[in-house]
């Protein structure tokens, strides 16, 4: 498993527990964990597999030390496996959209049941109205127009 599929997994983390209203601290953690394994230099699959303490990248404490080990083990890590019993993981995709947050893709997800890009577009072209703010909608706009 690579740098970036680790990192990916850990944002997709940190999106699902700002849409499920979880602590700011813990979805900073994980958000900062990303960004960081993102940017290490070294694999860590291999720094795993040679038995390095992973806790050494800057952001990794031991519980995602371990979460990682699960990761590359096991393919999974249990507390994304949770949250992705309350939300469609293809919910993730509306995080694309820059300038608008968790928050409104919660509202965008309960009040119309849009759970991907491609069921967003197809709403809107419709002519239907997203119950969402105006600068939101607009944002949307936008980015579907590219």
């Amino acid at each position: 498993m690579t740098n970036h599929e680790i990192a990916r997994t850990f944002d997709k983390l940190a999106f699902f527990l700002a849409l499920h209203d979880e602590n700011d601290v813990k979805i900073h953690v994980y958000a900062r964990a990303a960004k960081n394994i993102y940017d290490y230099p070294l694999g860590i699959e291999d720094m795993l597999l040679a038995g390095e303490d992973l806790t050494k990248i800057e952001g990794v404490g031991k519980i995602l030390a371990q979460q990682i080990e699960d990761l590359v083990i096991i393919g999974s890590i249990q507390i994304l496996k949770d949250m992705l019993k309350n939300y469609p993981e293809s919910l993730h995709e509306l995080s694309q959209i820059k300038g608008i947050g968790p928050k409104t893709i919660l509202k965008i997800f309960v009040n119309h049941n849009i759970k991907s890009l491609a069921e967003l577009k197809l709403f809107l072209q419709s002519g239907e109205s997203l119950m969402i703010s105006a600068p939101a909608l607009s944002k949307i706009q936008e980015f579907l127009k590219k």
